[in-house]
């Protein structure tokens, strides 16, 4: 067994804390449970990742089946993802059209929820 002394946001120990107080279990054996989940399940980062990546990674994790990959190649070239440009009128024609707008139902509901 190895002693380690770690340094930990404030908030992030209140947080263990209060688990540990609700489960009844140690400290010690919450955040060791919580190492060994995190390896298991490949959740600890390896050396330098983009953060945004590694939080599209853990989101896989979490989703499991309900993410899937899509192969865009197969896509038609002008359906394809690419830098989003709001006014693109080629894009923007295979968007679907609401009628009523989308703001107008919202603007409706918010309308009826006050009476």
């Amino acid at each position: 067994m190895t002693r380690l002394t770690l340094r930990l946001p404030e908030d992030l120990t209140e947080r263990l804390r209060a688990e540990s107080q609700r489960t009844g279990i140690s400290l010690n054996q919450l955040i060791v449970a919580a190492l060994w989940d995190a390896l298991k399940q490949g959740r600890i980062l390896h050396g330098e990742q983009d953060p945004l990546k590694e939080q599209v990674r853990l989101y896989r994790i979490a989703l499991g089946d309900l993410v899937a990959d899509i192969d865009v190649s197969k896509f038609p070239k002008r359906l394809r993802p690419g830098p989003l440009d709001l006014y693109d009128e080629t894009r923007l024609a295979y968007l679907p059209k609401l009628d009523p707008p989308l703001s107008a139902t919202i603007i409706e509901e918010r309308e009826e929820q006050r009476y």
